[in-house]
């Protein structure tokens, strides 16, 4: 070996360089000596190459990937999601990557996001709480999964998501209203009425109502075969990937027989023919297709006005009053009950109503009651609840259930 002027760099020959360093391992401060041959076109290449070995050991092995940017590493992230994503969750990612996320940390290296940097972008989003908190999952997760990648500490771990507000208000109509609703619509938009029927009677999402075809009507069983739908005019599977069956009631499948001798008169492409509400193009309808007419129908009956989403609310609300919450979930394919529960269902006005007159009416009785000596000393020591405890088999009222809520 020939010693060069560089240190830790000897000549091997043939353009081999052994280099030698010592280092210091910061993850176990213990000192480390790199011997390696490397191939080189100069001394002084060579002692580049040795310099870059002592760092790389220096700093942990973290060097390459750190300098890692937020924005073609994000693009790969995605790249490898795609093939298990269904097509709306891919617009959802990358819209909210192309349009929020990167344009604003893109450029950022992985290591240098910091905490500060995820609550700035997070506030900056102007938009509610609920679509800033949807784009911030995106970026919660992309974060996640790189930093986990690369063993690094995760910027957004810590960083919580916009306050939502918690206001409960209904989206779909009660019984009378859904009855004066599509009274109107069959008075005012009678094209539009089977659709809304269908929407009304089945609980189905848009998407897969303007998706069905006839072959899913099956009148010998009577019921419907909900296995696909579309977003954006992309045909995929539903929205939780159930493939479900809900009842076809006479009334509907009469107007539906109907709709489909209308439809016979119009000229459609062979593909167009099989689906049970093609667009007047021939291809899949998008919701704003029916919003107009329905809010309409809505103003005449005088009811609250709803998007054809609330007709999907309607459903599971008056669903809910009449059958136990595991068949509502088996026709709507909601895939927890909170969902049936909570985010589609709403406390009607008469319940609370009816819990209030109650909680009153025990009160008066039991102001009228004759009291005995036990009573008169108050209640024991510790415990404020005195009269107003009901025996354990009443209640406070509750939700009665009306009969042939839709007629």
């Amino acid at each position: 070996m020939k010693k060069t002027k560089y240190p830790g760099v000897h000549m091997a020959g043939d353009g081999r360089y052994r280099i030698r360093a010592k280092v210091r391992n910061p993850k176990t401060g213990m000192i480390e000596i790199i011997k390696r041959i490397v191939e080189a076109r100069s001394p002084a290449e060579a002692a580049t190459m040795r310099e870059a070995a002592r760092r790389e050991v220096e700093e942990g092995g973290r060097g390459a990937a750190e300098k890692i940017r937020l924005g073609p590493a994000a693009t790969s992230w995605l790249a490898s999601k795609l093939p298990a994503l269904r097509h709306s969750t891919r617009r959802t990612y990358a819209d909210a990557l192309d349009k929020y996320i990167l344009p604003a940390l893109g450029d950022f290296y992985l290591d240098a996001i910091t905490p500060q940097d995820i609550v700035q972008w997070r506030d900056a989003q102007r938009c509610s709480p609920v679509t800033t908190n949807g784009r911030f999952r995106v970026l919660k997760q992309v974060l996640a999964d790189l930093t986990h990648q690369h063993s690094m500490r995760n910027p957004a771990e810590r960083v919580a998501a916009m306050r939502e507000p918690k206001t409960r208000h209904r989206r779909g109509l009660e019984p009378v209203e859904l009855q004066a609703m599509l009274a109107k619509m069959l008075e005012l938009h009678p094209s539009w009425y089977p659709i809304t029927l269908l929407l009304a009677f089945t609980g189905m999402r848009w998407g897969e109502a303007s998706a069905l075809q006839w072959k899913h009507v099956d009148e010998t069983r009577n019921v419907i075969l909900i296995e696909r739908a579309h977003v954006r005019g992309v045909l995929d599977e539903t929205k939780t990937g159930i493939r479900r069956e809900v009842p076809l009631h006479p009334r509907l499948a009469a107007v539906l027989r109907e709709h489909r001798v209308a439809l016979g008169k119009r000229e459609l492409s062979a593909e167009a023919r099989t689906l049970v509400f093609p667009s007047r193009t021939g291809g899949l309808m998008q919701p704003s297709s029916l919003r107009e007419w329905l809010a309409d129908a809505c103003t005449k009956a005088k009811v609250p006005v709803i998007s054809p989403h609330g007709l999907r609310h309607s459903f599971n609300h008056l669903a809910r009053l009449v059958t136990a919450n595991e068949v509502v979930m088996s026709m709507t394919g909601h895939v927890t009950e909170e969902m049936t529960t909570l985010h589609y269902d709403w406390v009607r006005d008469e319940a609370k109503q009816a819990a209030v007159n109650a909680m009153i009416d025990r009160l008066d009785a039991s102001a009228a009651e004759p009291k005995t000596d036990a009573e008169t000393a108050g209640p024991a020591r510790g415990d404020h609840r005195g009269d107003l405890r009901a025996p354990a088999n009443e209640t406070a009222g509750g939700d009665v259930a009306p009969t042939g809520w839709i007629h």
